[in-house]
């Protein structure tokens, strides 16, 4: 194994010993594991933030984002906020960056997070990525959330806290979030390499401050240069708003949580949920929400891409028949050379065709307490009905998975040290 990864083995370490900072309870204890409450009763009594939407920009190929994306950067004419997983160029988004640098230069305050795991990039993007350092000199505030080095091995639980979320905001007005990070692989890739996934593109002040909201807050724990919120203000246009949502911010300053989230969610449902999760590792309480509402009836529809990377499938596979045992209707996708498909990072959660979860949690043990995470339920049919024919289109080229079949794979493929890693650290 090459040294650059030594400190992703120091991180799997920390998060074997100290898991127990991550809480998946509210699957199956408290009030948003009641199936007597109304979904808004749950999220009433757990304080979640509501939000009132006008329809989003919906975009699910990389390259119509980037154009998007691009434009946004240009409009910009006060401030840019950018927060991200993965933040590294390449040759396919100097485009992007230039644009950034360029409206830092004009005098536009343009503020940029990147996790400090960017450096370790494990997909594609790990041979096609150069630092983001190079922003500075054009004006840029640009920071790592907690970078990896040698002083982060005697406090472990900054190796733990990972921030996931994938946001934007500008001026006040435009915010995109989503799963589409800012590398090779997500953004900048030619169409072997380049994953499929989601962004959305809300023209919201109302959502761009309560971004905003959360990006000051975890720049103001990272930087030593601090930034009064005051700054940032909202812009006075925007589109009606047309749906209600509730936001989700998982991380400092919050007491938001995914596992509330998803719980609430499950406990809701009385006809069917429909789950797109990347990376689907579930411990017994996520399944026992999941079985309850089964017990209810309700139809557990669950797609899963199998990632080409061998250690990836090697975790994927130890696990799944899980959910093929559980009674879940599994619909797998494989991607790599031998189908031509690349990765499907999307991740999206329907619950009886009336509520919808975007942005970057995903649906796993991770993403519920050690990660930072921003997700959107969207409660409005229309844009329900839109996903699920999006979730469709996407198990048309899937096939159904059979408990035979499951125990097979994990015959054949199935590693525990694989999944151990992915399960806490993917």
């Amino acid at each position: 194994m090459r040294e650059r990864h030594l400190p992703l083995i120091a991180i799997l370490l920390a998060l074997l010993l100290l898991a127990s900072c991550s809480t998946t309870k509210p699957f199956t204890e408290g009030v948003t594991a009641d199936p007597t409450l109304t979904l808004e009763e749950k999220y009433e009594a757990i304080r979640a933030k509501e939000v009132h939407l006008p329809w989003p920009e919906a975009y699910f190929e990389a390259d119509a984002f980037l154009e998007r994306y691009i434009e946004l950067i240009n409009s910009a004419e006060d401030h840019i906020l950018i927060s991200t997983f993965m933040g590294t160029a390449c040759e396919g988004l100097e485009e992007l960056y230039q644009a950034i640098a360029d409206k830092a230069r004009e005098g536009v305050d343009v503020y940029f997070v990147m996790d400090g795991i960017s450096s370790y990039d494990m997909t594609a993007s790990a041979q096609h990525m150069f630092p983001l350092y190079f922003l500075r000199e054009s004006g840029v505030h640009l920071i790592e959330y907690n970078p990896l080095s040698f002083f982060s091995l005697i406090n472990p639980s900054t190796l733990i806290l990972r921030d996931h979320r994938k946001l934007v905001v500008v001026d006040g007005r435009w915010c995109a979030i989503g799963g589409m990070n800012m590398n090779y692989i997500s953004l900048g890739a030619d169409d072997v390499d380049l994953q499929r996934d989601s962004m959305y593109v809300f023209d919201s002040p109302s959502l761009a401050s309560a971004l905003t909201d959360t990006f000051v807050t975890i720049w103001n724990e990272a930087s030593v240069e601090k930034v009064g919120r005051e700054r940032f203000k909202a812009s006075a246009e925007g589109a009606e708003p047309i749906m209600r949502g509730w936001l989700f911010n998982q991380g400092p300053g919050s007491d938001d949580s995914m596992s509330e989230m998803f719980s609430a969610l499950f406990s809701s449902a009385k006809e069917e949920i429909v789950l797109l999760p990347y990376l689907a590792f579930f411990d017994d309480r996520m399944y026992e929400s999941l079985a309850a509402a089964q017990e209810r009836g309700v139809k557990v529809r669950i797609l899963v891409p199998i990632d080409s990377r061998d250690y990836v499938q090697a975790s994927l596979f130890y696990d799944y028949h899980r959910l093929v045992e559980a009674g879940f209707e599994v619909w797998m996708e494989f991607t790599g050379e031998e189908t031509g498909k690349p990765l499907l990072h999307q991740k999206l959660a329907v619950v009886d065709g009336q509520w919808t979860v975007i942005g970057s949690s995903n649906l796993n043990f991770r993403s519920m307490g050690l990660s930072h995470e921003i997700a959107l339920v969207l409660d409005n049919g229309p844009f329900a009905q839109f996903s699920l024919e999006q979730a469709a289109g996407l198990q048309s080229s899937m096939e159904r998975l059979d408990l035979e079949t499951a125990l097979a794979l994990k015959e054949e493929k199935g590693n525990v040290f694989s999944y151990l890693f992915s399960y806490y650290g993917g």
